[in-house]
């Protein structure tokens, strides 16, 4: 067996290895992508952005990688068959990253927007592992660590927080999702991990957004968005927000082979949040 921990000179962690990111357009799924490509993988950047896609595979290739933008409803089943039926060869790395947040008190929830952030943030996930499944057995052939899963959760998916409940409830769910194909996937000899990152707040644009929407609501106390993001910082026992790169780096130990043996785990990044 290779020595999975000491690559040779010049060669990345995920070196050989095809990915396809979801929501990589920008934020926490640009930060995959680039890591991805830094780390020697070829990246599928999907979005449903065909413009910020193809930035960031621009970047990737401009840094000396190798990628190519991809547009992608993730809520599409027909999106998501197109994109399966073209796709050649096996799938080494699936990152379900596209998501979308909704800050509302729950008697203001349309229930149009909250299915709709149940089919971006959940339906997306089921699809997306659905009808990729075949190269992603090809991609588990391939070594003996297998093909990886990594589904973008949050913390907000382990303990409440007021005004989101659509968003708490769909992060829960991809969750449990993970775990349960994590064990699906491995009773049927499949050598496909599946694992769940949960993030803190991570500034990004969806952050800024909800951030404006906690200010709107009073959530503390203040409509000023400045005291808001203090106390959003404050949050956190280290006392300060994370980066999109925060999460790369954990997503990138999850996709690599040094992972073999994590599945159906959940990796919190939350600079302690949850440790309260």
């Amino acid at each position: 067996q290779p020595n999975i921990y000491h690559k040779e000179q010049g060669m990345g962690r995920l070196a050989g290895k095809k990915a396809l990111v979801t929501g990589a357009g920008q934020g926490i799924g640009e930060a995959i992508a680039l890591a991805f490509g830094k780390e020697g993988a070829s990246v599928f950047v999907s979005d449903l952005n065909g413009e910020k896609a193809a930035e960031v595979a621009q970047r990737i290739v401009s840094e000396g990688g190798d990628a190519q933008p991809v547009v992608l409803d993730v809520t599409s089943e027909a999106a998501w068959n197109e994109f399966s039926a073209t796709f050649e060869g096996a799938l080494n790395i699936l990152v379900h990253n596209a998501g979308i947040e909704w800050v509302v008190p729950i008697e203001d929830i349309e229930l149009s927007d909250w299915r709709r952030v149940m089919a971006v943030n959940v339906e997306g996930v089921f699809l997306g592992c659905q009808k990729m499944l075949d190269a992603l057995k090809q991609g588990g052939a391939d070594n003996e660590a297998g093909a990886s899963v990594v589904v973008i959760s949050s913390i907000a998916g382990q303990i409440g927080y007021p005004d989101q409940a659509a968003y708490n409830t769909s992060k829960a769910a991809v969750k449990h999702l993970s775990r349960t194909m994590a064990i699906e996937f491995a009773a049927k000899g499949y050598n496909i991990r599946v694992n769940s990152i949960h993030p803190g707040a991570i500034d990004t644009p969806m952050l800024r957004e909800a951030m404006e929407g906690w200010a709107e609501h009073k959530i503390f106390g203040t409509t000023d968005m400045d005291v808001v993001r203090r106390e959003v910082a404050a949050l956190h026992p280290i006392n300060k927000i994370g980066r999109p790169r925060d999460i790369a780096y954990g997503v990138v130990y999850l996709a690599s082979d040094e992972s073999r043996f994590v599945t159906g785990t959940e990796l919190t990044i939350d600079g302690g949040w949850t440790a309260r």
